[in-house]
C-alpha cells in the first residue's frame, strides 16, 4: 500500500463529533489516527494494552481507561469488550481500534483504484487509450464521441458514503439520471469516479451545502440533494465556489 503524506480533517466533523468530549479524548484520538493512518491495513491497528500506553504516553491505567471511554462513546471501533479489564488489567492484551472513517475512505480508494485500472485495460485493449485533460472548460463537442459511459449507481453509491450527513437518493429517475450524464460528458476531467469523490469531499467546507447554515426569514433548512447539484445552473455555482466558507 503506498503511503499517503496526509489524511483529510474536516473541522466541521472533528467539532461536531467530540465537541463534548473531554480535551484529553480529542488529542488521544487524534494520536491514534495518526497511528491508524500510518498502519499497513489503514484505518485499522491491533497492538498489546502495553504498546498503545507507548503510544498515548500514558500509564497503563489511563491509557485503558481513554479506550473504555472511546469505545462507550462509539468514537472508534475498539475490540474486545474493555469493560472485562476495569478490575484486572492484562498489558500484553490485544486491543483493536478503528476509525470507521478511514476504513470507509479507504474502501472507495480501494473501489476507484480497481475502476480505474479495469477502465484503463479495457481502453488498452480497445486500441483508443486518449491523453486525460485537466481544464475545466473542454466542452463535450471537442472530445468527439469516444465518452465513457456515466457509471450512475457508482456516483449515487459514493454521494450516500461520501456525505452520510445529507440526504439519500430514494428515486434516481430518467430527468436525473440525465441532468448527471449531462454534467459527466460536458469535461473529460469529470470522466473519473475519482473525480466525484474530489468533489463531494469539497461540500464539506461549503457549510450552506452540508445544511450548516441556519434558515431565515421562514425559509425551510437546506441540505443539497444530489438532483439539485447536478442541475446545469446549480452544478455551475458549486464548481465557481460560491458557497465555500468564507
Amino acid at each position: 500500500m503506498g503511503k499517503l503524506p496526509a489524511f483529510p480533517f474536516y473541522p466541521n466533523d472533528w467539532a461536531r463529533d467530540l465537541e463534548e468530549h473531554p480535551l484529553e479524548i480529542e488529542g488521544a484520538w487524534i494520536r491514534i489516527c495518526c497511528k491508524l493512518w500510518w498502519s499497513d491495513k489503514r484505518g485499522s491497528v491491533t497492538k498489546a494494552l502495553q504498546q498503545w500506553a507507548r503510544i498515548l504516553r500514558e500509564p497503563l491505567g489511563k491509557t485503558l481507561y481513554i479506550l473504555q471511554y472511546l469505545q462507550s462513546e462509539n468514537i472508534g471501533n475498539i475490540k474486545p469488550d474493555l469493560k472485562k479489564l476495569s478490575e484486572n488489567p492484562d498489558c500484553n492484551v490485544s486491543v483493536t481500534v478503528e476509525s470507521r472513517r478511514m476504513v470507509n475512505d479507504e474502501k472507495v480508494r480501494e473501489q476507484t483504484r480497481l475502476r480505474v485500472k479495469r477502465h484503463r485495460e479495457k481502453e488498452v485493449c480497445n486500441g483508443a487509450v486518449t491523453p486525460m485533460k485537466h481544464s475545466l472548460s473542454i466542452s463535450s463537442s471537442l472530445l468527439g464521441t469516444n465518452v465513457p459511459n456515466c457509471p450512475q449507481k457508482e456516483i449515487v453509491d459514493l454521494w450516500h458514503a461520501t456525505l452520510p450527513q445529507l440526504p439519500k437518493i430514494k428515486i434516481w429517475d430518467d430527468t436525473r439520471q440525465g441532468n448527471l450524464r449531462a454534467r459527466w460528458k460536458e469535461d473529460e476531467s469529470r470522466q473519473t469516479v475519482e473525480w466525484w469523490q474530489r468533489f463531494f469531499e469539497y461540500f464539506k467546507g461549503c457549510p450552506f451545502l452540508m445544511g450548516e447554515v441556519p434558515p431565515t426569514n421562514g425559509h425551510k433548512q437546506f441540505y443539497a440533494t444530489l438532483d439539485w447539484v447536478v442541475k446545469r445552473q446549480n452544478f455551475i455555482k458549486i464548481i465557481e465556489g460560491r458557497y465555500e466558507e468564507k
